[in-house]
Formats: structure tokens, C-alpha cells, sequence
């Protein structure tokens, strides 16, 4: 059975009037939109926690568990403007990559979080999880703005109990961006872009939108600014950028976000990809070689096209 027609088959859990607006996850790379979310939450007559667990399955199609083919899927909640009532939800699922190290992984909540993060959203104040989070989730989590408040949801798809918490009740004692000096956290709007300048000037749409990519990073702690641009043969365009953490493990690279975009996107149905292209600040360090690395484990005949900015 295909990714799609599961899809069509879970969303016949569902009443048919909410059907079309359910439909367009598919079509938004994962994401139920601020137009559709409160439509159908109205609908149902339910809470955004009650839509984000019973959205759960739905994620779990976008997995990629070729090593250990243990699904988890993840919910986020955000704000997508200043209106605290403009809500959008993400999906997220586990991505493994064969024959890579474990370390290469994106875990579930890491997913959602940058499929929220690079469609514009705000703020995250609650994701549900078909699983507890792991140690190094829980860390990746503690890196967002608004931490303090968010909420994490544990649903137990086979007993279909579901459970609430804090993250300061799943990460006690924390290290984050405080400890590093960094007053802001991840998903914050930058004040001011970097102005980047490629070392070898372009005028390649792909090298100039992984430029603009770049300039959006997360990089507080040090200062490595980097944007991948991923086209596939369908000629779809895939931007991600780098997310740094304070534990400096659960970071991403921006191949990895740059992957993430094009997983929820093609929800499982596999893509090939046709050009790649990292354009990165060099500081203390670099991404180059990693970002290499990863991508001839997913399209071994594919080159990274590398641009160093200063």
C-alpha cells in the first residue's frame, strides 16, 4: 500500500465534512494550516491537543526506519503570527539513513520542529509524540524560545491513554542557551540578517536561495551560518538551514533540514535527488564535510555543490 492511499485510509476515520481540509496535509509538506486547523478543530468539536493526537498516525507515514523499522511521529503546535490564536500544526517522523552512523539520525520531534520552523512558523508551545522523547530530544526541545511553557503530549496509540507534561518535568537541571550566554532560543526572529558575500560570486537561483537560507540559520554559538538548497529530478526545491543546539549533538545540519523539507513533502514516496548545494560561513567549524558525507548516503552519484561565504 502506498504512502497516499494509507493516507486516504486514515483520513476515513474521520467525518467526510472535514475531509477536504485533512486532505491538504499533502499537499503543504506535513503542515494543517492556520486556514484549515481551527476549521476543522470546529467541526469536531475539539481541542488542538485532542486534533494533534489523533493526527499522530498521519505522521507516522513520513518514516524512514530502514535500521531499526521503529515508527515514531510527532505533532507540533504553532503560532503562526502574533495572534496567539493563529495555529498551525506539523507533522514529524523519524528519518534513518542506512549505513551512516547513528548520530545521522532525525528523530521525530527534531522533524516537526524544523518542518514548523521552515514554513514560517513563530513559536512552538506543544508537540505530541507517539513515544516518550529520548534524552537527546528532550534537549533539542529545550533549545526552542518558550520553553518554559511548552507542553509535551505522550499518547499511547494502542491503550489510547495520553498523558501531559512540561518539559522541566522531562528535563530537570537543564543545559541550554542561558548556560552558553545566548538570551534567545531557536525559532527566534533574527533582528538583523548577516550579510553573507560569496568568495565566488553567482547568479545560479539554487546557490542564491541556499545564500538566503543560510542567512536565516540558528547559530548562536558559533557564528557557522549555512544553507542547503536540495532540487530533485521532479524539479522540486527543497531549502533547509543550519539549527545549532546548546549540547551541540542534537544540532542539524542544513542537509539534514534541507531533507527534512523534502520527506514531509513527499510523504514516503521516495524522490531522487538531481543537484545539492551548501553554502556555508566557516568559523571554529564547518559543515562541509559532514554535509558530504550524509549526501552520498541518500544519492551516492550526486556531488554537493559547495559555496564558502564570508
Amino acid at each position: 500500500m502506498t504512502p497516499s492511499s494509507q493516507f486516504q485510509k486514515l483520513l476515513d476515520i474521520f467525518p467526510r465534512y472535514v475531509h477536504e481540509h485533512l486532505q491538504t496535509i499533502l499537499q503543504t509538506g506535513g503542515m494543517l494550516s492556520a486556514k484549515h486547523c481551527p476549521v476543522v478543530m470546529d467541526a469536531l468539536n475539539i481541542s488542538a491537543e485532542i486534533l494533534m493526537q489523533r493526527l499522530l498516525p498521519m505522521a507516522k507515514l513520513y518514516c524512514a526506519t530502514a535500521i531499526s523499522d521503529f515508527q515514531v511521529g510527532a505533532v507540533a503546535k504553532a503560532e503562526m503570527t502574533d495572534n496567539a490564536g493563529d495555529i498551525a500544526l506539523f507533522l514529524g517522523a523519524n528519518i534513518e539513513f542506512p549505513a551512516q552512523a547513528l548520530t545521522q539520525t532525525i528523530h521525530a520531534e527534531q522533524s516537526a520542529i524544523i518542518n514548523a520552523w521552515l514554513q514560517g512558523a513563530k513559536r512552538i508551545d506543544g508537540i505530541a509524540v507517539t513515544a516518550a522523547p529520548c534524552g537527546y530530544c528532550r534537549q533539542f526541545l529545550y533549545e526552542l524560545e518558550g520553553r518554559e511553557n511548552l507542553k509535551l503530549i505522550l499518547h499511547d496509540q494502542i491503550g489510547g491513554e495520553s498523558t501531559q507534561h512540561s518539559l522541566s518535568d522531562l528535563l530537570p537541571a537543564a543545559f541550554g542557551p542561558h548556560e552558553l550566554g545566548s538570551a534567545a532560543g531557536l525559532m527566534t526572529s533574527p533582528t538583523q540578517l548577516s550579510d553573507l558575500n560569496l568568495k565566488s560570486p553567482s547568479d545560479d537561483p539554487l546557490v542564491l536561495e541556499a545564500k538566503a537560507a543560510a542567512q536565516y540559520s540558528y547559530a548562536p554559538y558559533t557564528q557557522n551560518l549555512a544553507g542547503c538548497v536540495i532540487k530533485t529530478i521532479e524539479g522540486k526545491i527543497y531549502a533547509g538551514r543550519y539549527a545549532e543546539n546548546a549540547a551541540f549533538n542534537p544540532s542539524l545540519t542544513a542537509v539534514h533540514t534541507a531533507i527534512i523539507r523534502m520527506v514531509m513533502d513527499q510523504a514516503g514516496s521516495g524522490t531522487s535527488i538531481r543537484r545539492a548545494v551548501l553554502v556555508e560561513r566557516p568559523t571554529s567549524i564547518s559543515q562541509r564535510a559532514a554535509c558530504e558525507l550524509l549526501l552520498q548516503t541518500v544519492t551516492p552519484n550526486v556531488h554537493l555543490e559547495y559555496f564558502e561565504a564570508a
